[in-house]
């Protein structure tokens, strides 16, 4: 095969390669234009000292896509670990899918140190699993939370990843982390919940890198009931 071939043939590769990757689509499960599709407070969360979630709306204040998203009505108050929480409870086959993603706004005025983290309630047993490490939230603008799902993900607390954890999730939660600081009364908006395919690493048989807009910072520390941490 000549020099000129070759080069040709790489390029094609690499192209093929990269339309695999741009057709690992993403599956919106959520963007909140009309309601709030069977998310909400938990009555238990509306009992717990330490979960400050007040109230969750639809609201047209701010989007990370469409027009709409969650606002969620909270109060921080400091010196004690809080959390504001929300989930909706479905049955979800996440098989083909390699992470979650969901868009979390902050007011300009808020100050820095919350964090957001997905929790997941999962199989028969319907075990309660959360991330590790809580994605530092930046005010005024939109921040995205992403976790692994796939087999050997270290963003699971206590959980090893598989086929069968994908295949039963019984509920999926986000709660916003005041770890004692921030004090912080207002809203947080939650938008454009998503899941990405697998698609590029199963048809090329490559690795890829996933990159996320925050550095993950902040580890909270004691497990409570209900998960809740102080």
């Amino acid at each position: 095969m000549s020099k000129t071939k070759l080069v040709l043939l790489t390029m094609f590769v690499l192209i093929l390669g990269l339309s695999t990757i741009a057709l690992a689509g993403e599956k919106v499960l959520n963007g909140f234009e009309k309601d709030l599709g069977g998310w909400g407070i938990p009555d238990w969360a509306l009992e717990k000292t330490d979960h400050v979630a007040s109230k969750a709306e639809i609201s047209q204040d701010f989007a990370s896509e469409g027009k709409s998203s969650i606002k969620v009505a909270a109060n921080f108050p400091g010196d004690k670990w809080t959390g504001a929480y929300i989930e909706t409870q479905e049955f979800f086959d996440w098989t083909p899918y390699g992470k979650i993603s969901v868009d979390i706004y902050l007011p300009e005025n808020v100050p820095m140190g919350l964090t957001g983290k997905f929790i997941l309630t999962v199989g028969e047993d319907w075990q309660w699993t959360e991330m590790n490490r809580g994605v530092v939230l930046e005010p005024g603008k939109w921040t995205t939370v992403t976790a692994d799902l796939n087999a050997g993900s270290a963003d699971w607390r206590r959980t090893t990843c598989t086929d069968t954890f994908r295949k039963d999730i019984r509920k999926l939660g986000v709660r916003v982390e005041s770890n004692r600081r921030p004090v912080y009364q207002g809203p947080i908006y939650i938008d454009n919940l998503r899941l990405t395919e697998n698609v590029a690493a199963s048809t090329l048989g490559t690795t890829t890198t996933t990159t996320t807009t925050n550095t993950i910072t902040t580890e909270n520390k004691n497990l409570k009931e209900e998960g809740g941490e102080e």
